[in-house]
């Protein structure tokens, strides 16, 4: 029964194509007699034949407008397309709805990072930072006093270690003179490079030797401390030498006939000696514990600042794809607008109307064609002047579709659409 039903809808439409086809293939007829009637009763003029055709169009015309159901059908393919265009653009809007949703929530993300740069600076604990809000203070304080100890080591070092190892002392030098001599620089410089190489990298090693001291203290251990200790005996032994030397060359200035030679006993019983030390190691001392003491606070401002910069981190890969975010929102926006001037124009196919050219081309050649058969037929002329008429007949023919703009298309339908 299924089988035999489709076959009988089938039939019935082939029949319904038959009689459509019928149909035409009789006002195709209809426009040919009319053409050869009209063609006769004004003798073929052309100028008659441009009138005829201007009303024929107009009757199509107004024809295919007041057919309802053929319109409807005509414009089905277009209708379709809209609204799959409109589905499409409700997809569109929605995604982009999910877009800027997204962006929202990276600003606010955003936001919160940067409010938690200016907090964290305030509150440490609270972000598992355990340092104190007066690090920064304590650390520019001891760099304001760690700035002028070096530079008073390596000013002591420089003076003692010339006076120690290469200076020549005139009797009118005293312990002060005897430590710091404004020209050691100059005279180890005229003495040659290893003198000055010498006495200039001397409070380097000093230096190295603090900071070492400031590492073996950073990670506590027993083998650590040893070495400490054992750098501490290394520093004191040099400046018990240099103060050694500078108190002997002092000593013997002063010394008389019969006096015995300097000694290390001597040296324990000369308060310079003691002075040089103390000017020295007790300085390069305190030094060791304020550098040690600096670099504790910087140790907690860069865990303060490596905090801040995690975040500013985080904050520039976030407003990357917060950017790539509004690419994307402002690509889904030019499809939709692109969408939009589609469904309008769609919008105006479907509240225009169609007019089918092809039909309309064969009815007016079918004309054309009853025309010119009465012209060759019936009308009594010359055959110069038939063949003229028969020519510009032929001319205001096409002139005709051409004034139309049907003279190039070569598709079936052609879209009026509704104008504002």
């Amino acid at each position: 029964m299924g089988l035999l039903k489709n076959l009988i809808q089938l039939k019935s439409q082939n029949g319904k194509e038959k009689k459509k086809n019928s149909s035409f293939e009789e006002e195709k007829k209809t426009y040919h007699d009319d053409g050869y009637s009209k063609s006769k009763s004004c003798q073929g003029k052309p100028q008659n034949l441009k009138t005829n055709l201007e009303a024929i169009y107009h009757k199509f015309e107004n024809n295919c407008k007041e057919e309802d159901l053929e319109q409807a059908k005509l414009k089905q393919p277009y209708l379709t397309e809209l609204k799959g265009k409109k589905t499409s653009l409700l997809n569109k809007l929605d995604e982009k709805n999910k877009l800027q949703e997204k962006v929202e929530r990276f600003n606010v993300v955003i936001e919160e990072l940067k409010q938690d740069k200016i907090n964290v600076r305030n509150n440490p604990k609270d972000y598992g930072i355990d340092i104190s809000r007066k690090s920064s203070a304590k650390f520019w304080i001891g760099i304001s006093f760690l700035v002028p100890l070096t530079l008073y080591i390596f000013i002591f070092y420089v003076s003692a270690s010339y006076s120690g190892f290469f200076r020549i002392f005139d009797p009118s030098v005293n312990i002060f003179g005897g430590m710091f001599y404004p020209k050691a620089l100059q005279e180890a410089y005229n003495a040659g490079v290893l003198e000055l190489g010498f006495i200039i990298f001397i409070p380097f090693v000093f230096y190295g030797l603090g900071y070492l001291i400031h590492m073996f203290q950073h990670k506590k251990s027993i083998v650590n401390y040893i070495k400490v200790i054992l750098l501490f005996v290394v520093t004191f032994v040099f400046d018990a030498i240099l103060a050694y030397q500078i108190d002997g060359k002092l000593y013997d200035l002063d010394k008389v006939y019969g006096s015995p030679d300097f000694s290390i006993p001597l040296a324990f019983q000369s308060s310079g000696f003691w002075v040089i030390i103390f000017a020295g190691f007790v300085s390069y001392i305190i030094w060791g514990l304020v550098f040690d003491f600096v670099m504790k606070e910087h140790a907690d401002r860069d865990k303060l600042q490596s905090f801040i910069n995690g975040i500013d981190i985080e904050i520039t890969n976030k407003q990357k794809e917060l950017n790539q975010l509004k690419d994307s929102i402002a690509e889904v926006e030019d499809v939709m607008n692109t969408i939009k001037v589609r469904c309008s124009e769609l919008e105006s196919i479907v509240d225009g109307f169609i007019l089918p050219i092809q039909n309309y081309r064969a009815l007016c050649s079918e004309y054309l064609q009853g025309w010119q058969e009465c012209i060759s037929a019936t009308i009594a002329m010359g055959h110069d002047e038939k063949r003229n008429y028969l020519e510009d007949c032929r001319i205001i023919y096409d002139e005709h579709l051409k004034k139309l703009d049907l003279d190039t298309d070569d598709y079936q339908n052609k879209v009026y659409r509704r104008t504002l």
